[in-house]
Order: C-alpha cells, then structure tokens, then sequence
C-alpha cells in the first residue's frame, strides 16, 4: 500500500476527529477501492481514528490484501455472529459509529443491533468531501482518460454517417472501445436528428439523416477514472436554428470555462450558465443541472446545480454541460471536463465544440 492511500486514510482519521466520529465501517466497493487500491467484491475497511486500518475479506482475496495492503492488519471474515461478536469486543469504547448512506438494511442493522447503545452517524457526505478533492495523480489518470476519450471520438467521426443507425453507431463505438483496451464509464447517449431533444436518449433505431445534427455525450475509463465529454454535431448544412442555439449553449459553456475558480460556489457557476441561457430565452429548456464531480464514479458529489453551496477547491473536477432541449426542434448540449486550478480551471476536454461534418 502505497503513501498515496495511506494519505487518504489519514485525512478520513482527521475528518472523523473533527467530527467526533470514533470508527467507520467502509462495505461498498467504491469507497473501499478509493481508500486501499484493491479491488474486491466482497469485503470491509473499518477505520478507527488512530491506529492501523483493519481491512477484512474472504479467501479470494486475502492473499492479495496481505501482499499489497501494507500498513493495514488483513484479516478473514469469519461466519456472520462470530463476525459481530468481534466487532463489539473492539468496539466497546465506541460511543459514535460512522455508516455509509448506500448500506444495504441487511448490512445496517446487524451494526446497529450490535451497538444498541452507540450513536450511528452517517458518514457518506464526509468521505465525500475527501474524495471531491483530487490528488495529482488523480487529476493524472483523468486526464489520460480524458484524452483517451477524445481519441476515440476523433476515431468514430471517421466512421459515422448519414444512414447509420443509432444501434449501429454504439456498436462501432463498443468494438473502438474494445480495440483500444477501454471500457466505458456510462453507456453512450448518442442521439440522431430529433432524438438529440432528449438529454439522456436510449440508442435505438433511428437512423441518421443527411442535413441533421448528431449529439454524443460519452466516456471512458482509464486506470479506474472516469472522463465524460458531449459533443453535438452536424451532418451536412446547419440550418439557422440549430445554430442559434448552439451559439447560445457554447457562449454558456465558454463563460463557464472563463469564470470558474477557486471560492465561488457550485450553485454560483450554475447560475453563470443559467443567466446566459435565460437572457436569450431559453431558460425553461434547461432544466438539468450544469454539471457533476468525476473520479472513480462518473457522477461524484460535488454537484454544479441551483442548490448545491460547496466552495469549490483546487484538485476538483467537475463537468460544465449547458443544454438547451426543444422538443420537436433542436437539442444541442456541449460539454467539457474540467479541472479547478489554483486560479481558475484546466480544460481536459480537447475534441472541437464547432463540428460540421459532410453527409
């Protein structure tokens, strides 16, 4: 185990202190990768706040967490009763016990029936407050992933065309994936013609037009992060319209891109889009949020949306994703991922936002 998950624990160690949280039980998978770097299926982080983290799993993979955990004690779950007994002889000082949000009740309630007597606190929002801030390399293998992404779109271009349908353009895009050892962080959203009017259409049969607009909003992972991109293009001449509202969707994603920084709250670069789009009148076609947080999740707390007060960091990454959907006329969303910075932001997303292709 390395100095970069040590150094996660310790800031949980620190935020449970603070909290007067005295143990956390980590079960999902995501958060138990975060913390150690070992994938598994089954298994158990707790985390007390001083002290060796005690990592528990079965015997797939206990010798995978003895040679690979070092500076946690690895042990193997024993059968379910055995299992709580051990828990309330450690815990028997715990007066405070922290418990992710996402348990299942089978999961909670063996806890809280063990330690009737203990305050059960959840913790999820903590863990992600930690997990919100990137480190450098982090921010690293989001931006491997980010341009991993763009060379894959930069490829499908070459590929899609009039005639093709939406079924037929995610299955070039899964064999593209696969020839290039990826897989996806979330399934495509591709959308032909009218279908781009809903945000997160299904690929189905429709079939791309000549002289018709394309949205593809897509993702992939590399070394276990995400990255998300939206593009929307058009096949053949734009028609007026849709490239008045294009023009509207990339002067809100641009001033997004100028403005974001350090400091401002995530529902004040919500508003920065929201009050461009408004202005032109088109406020009540974009209704979704301006974007999400992306690490080992594609959607990750926290949230750019009217509601959401977190003081953005440096280390964060967020997407900026303006929309405007008219239905039975035009959609067009544009989307980049985009890292805070010390002063203001590094774009990861390098794919052209103007893209007209010939039919």
């Amino acid at each position: 185990m390395d100095k970069e998950f040590l150094a996660r624990i310790e800031r949980l160690q620190t935020a449970m202190t603070a909290k007067g949280v005295d143990v956390v039980f980590l079960y999902t998978p995501v958060n138990r990768l975060y913390f150690t770097g070992l994938p598994t299926s089954n298994g158990l982080l707790l985390v007390e706040r001083q002290g060796a983290p005690i990592f528990y799993t079965d015997f797939r993979y206990i010798e995978a967490a003895q040679r690979t955990l070092r500076g946690m004690d690895i042990r193997k779950f024993k059968p379910a009763k055995e299992q709580l007994a051990d828990y309330a002889a450690m815990g028997r000082a715990w007066k405070t016990i922290g418990y992710e949000g996402t348990l299942t009740v089978a999961q909670f309630l063996p806890l809280q029936e063990t330690f009737a007597a203990a305050k059960m606190v959840g913790v999820s929002a903590l863990i992600s407050e930690i997990r919100g801030v990137k480190s450098p390399a982090e921010i690293d293998a989001i931006r491997r992933s980010a341009a991993a992404n763009d060379a894959l779109l930069a490829e499908l271009l070459e590929t899609f065309r009039p005639g093709m349908s939406e079924l037929e353009m995610l299955r070039h895009f899964r064999m593209a994936e696969a020839a290039r050892g990826l897989t996806e962080s979330f399934d495509p959203i591709i959308c032909a013609g009218a279908n781009a009017v809903e945000c997160h259409h299904r690929p189905d049969a429709t079939i791309l037009r000549p002289n018709a607009e394309l949205l593809i909003d897509m993702g992939v992972i590399v070394d276990g992060y995400c990255s998300d991109m939206t593009r929307t293009l058009f096949y053949g001449t734009p028609t007026e319209r849709f490239k008045e509202i294009f023009a509207i969707v990339l002067e809100a994603n641009q001033a997004v891109r100028e403005a974001i920084k350090p400091g401002l709250r995530c529902c004040d670069v919500d508003k920065i889009a929201r009050d461009i789009i408004e202005r032109h009148g088109y406020g009540e076609f974009f209704d979704h949020s301006l974007g999400h947080s992306v690490g080992l999740e594609i959607h990750e707390a926290p949230n750019l949306s009217k509601v959401c007060e977190t003081i953005l960091q440096p280390g964060m990454v967020v997407t900026d994703e303006p929309g405007i959907y008219i239905p039975g006329e035009v959609g067009v969303r544009i989307e980049d991922l985009l890292v805070i910075t010390e002063n203001g932001c590094e774009v990861l997303s390098h794919t052209p936002h103007e893209l007209v292709l010939p039919c």
